[in-house]
């Protein structure tokens, strides 16, 4: 029987529909984070699930589930796919109305660029995996050297 999830279901409730242990959701996550990010330069106007033509979604479905076979990861179903392409594609619209991928680097000077660069290369919140804990802020006591 085919799993049902709401689209605003919480990652746990999408990795347990899809039967993925946290170490293959995570590959889920990156595998489709990349394809989210190739569809987005390809076709710049599939800026929402729903304008994404159907035989697209079905070969998209098919390229991640090989992937996933091929590592030993169980394949997803559409609506699984549908969440999380969804958050993606409302991330990269986001990013892209905020500037972020609009930017012209060849037009700041090299210490701007370097700035920019070094911010670009730190992790973004969608890379980690959404369950991981936040790291511990420094403790003057905790962390004072003897």
């Amino acid at each position: 029987m085919p799993s049902t999830i709401r689209i605003n279901a919480t990652v746990s409730e999408a990795r347990v529909s899809a039967g993925h242990s946290k170490e293959q959701w995570d590959r889920f996550y990156f595998i489709t984070k990349e394809e989210a990010k190739q569809l987005s330069e390809v076709h710049t106007d599939w800026t929402r699930w729903i304008l994404i033509p159907a035989n697209e979604k079905d070969t998209m479905l098919e390229r991640i589930n090989s992937r996933l076979i091929a590592e030993g990861i169980p394949a997803v179903e559409m609506i699984i796919l549908k969440w999380r392409m969804s958050q993606l594609l409302r991330d990269i619209q986001r990013k892209f109305v905020e500037g972020s991928m609009t930017k012209d680097f060849t037009k700041q000077d090299p210490e701007q660029r370097e700035s920019s660069l070094l911010l670009s290369q730190s992790p973004h919140p969608s890379d980690l995996s959404p369950i991981e804990p936040r790291p511990v802020k420094y403790d003057p006591i905790r962390d004072e050297y003897v």
